[in-house]
């Protein structure tokens, strides 16, 4: 019968620090991508000379160095993110008295969606959360932000680029009764293709769904934004996890236009030195002079242009706001 007996039965002074913190309740995770797979991504990657978007949020010191971003003064977009939340928490539960589920899609650590979590709770509507993310470090850290004001957390673990990835946790969501708002935050439309991402969520919309987005406007001040001490170590947070310093070459940023009215906040690895690396058992030389580039952050060249590339899709925007400083929108939209 030992063989049988459930954790719960140990003593609590016998488990560990680590299992007496977790969550009180259990969290799910649908996996739609597997670490081996991401793994293999990453040794592309540097074959390639290109870093992704998404790699930036899987390894341990990027996952340490994106939550400190965003706590982060110096980091406009989380704080402008966090400021028009706040400003229009409210008004969307007024607006959606009938919504059951919120679907965070590339969620992050979950503080953006925690204020819209709460502002329901708060009117005493519980909602069920699914946190969507490539990180499995940042889907636990999601579910720790919305354990006290939810009904239910479930996690996946997805590349919302792919396709089957989105049916998945779209039908995820679905499943449970009630319309969903799908939120897309931080200005994560740029790095989810705003011109093609808005038409991919809209086919899985029903009509009492919502479509809620924002994106920064682009301004003389945008790239200060980016390069500044605490968004380079975030920038640096791959490339040190497999052993590239500063004293290996330099990270440079700029920014330059994407077209149709986009524009990029850019920037790359410039190798001083020769590098030999290794990424699973694999070694990867990198040549001094190579360069590595990585992920370019989008901006809009004014609210126009964001807010057409959600309508051309099939929405209509019902209700929006603006930051202070007048460079970050956020919208709501429901398919027209």
């Amino acid at each position: 019968m030992m063989a049988c007996e459930s954790v719960d039965t140990i003593p609590c002074s016998m488990k560990s620090q680590a299992e007496q913190q977790l969550p009180p309740f259990p969290f799910h995770t649908l996996v739609l991508l597997r670490e081996q797979e991401i793994a293999k991504q990453l040794r592309r990657a540097f074959e390639h000379r290109y870093l992704p978007e998404h790699l930036f949020y899987w390894l341990p010191s990027s996952v340490q160095a994106w939550v400190d971003l965003c706590r982060s003064a110096e980091y406009k977009n989380a704080n402008r993110t966090l400021e028009v939340l706040r400003a229009a928490a409210p008004e969307l539960v007024r607006q959606f008295p009938n919504i059951a589920t919120i679907c965070g899609l590339g969620c992050g650590e979950g503080s953006k969606d925690r204020i819209l979590v709460e502002a329901f709770a708060g009117e005493g509507r519980r909602l069920n959360y699914i946190a969507a993310d490539f990180s499995q470090a940042l889907l636990e850290l999601a579910a720790e932000h919305m354990e006290d004001v939810t009904t239910s957390v479930l996690g996946c673990k997805l590349d919302v680029l792919h396709d089957w990835h989105l049916d998945a946790v779209t039908g995820a969501a679905q499943t449970l009764e009630g319309p969903v708002l799908y939120s897309v935050l931080g200005n994560t439309l740029g790095a989810f293709d705003p011109q093609m991402f808005p038409a991919r969520i809209r086919q899985h919309l029903a009509n009492d769904d919502c479509f809620l987005f924002d994106g920064e406007i682009f301004s003389d001040s945008t790239l200060a934004g980016y390069d500044n001490p605490t968004n380079r170590r975030f920038a640096w947070g791959p490339l040190t996890a497999v052993g590239i310093t500063e004293n290996d070459g330099k990270l440079e940023f700029s920014t330059a236009p994407a077209g149709d009215g986009l524009f990029a906040v850019t920037k790359h690895f410039a190798a001083t030195r020769d590098l030999r690396i290794n990424i699973g058992g694999d070694a990867i030389e990198i040549r001094s002079g190579e360069t590595l580039r990585m992920s370019s952050s989008i901006k809009y060249t004014n609210e126009a242009v964001l807010l057409g590339f959600v309508e051309r899709a099939g929405f209509r925007v019902e209700s929006r706001w603006r930051s202070s400083d007048g460079h970050f929108i956020l919208a709501c939209a429901a398919p027209a």
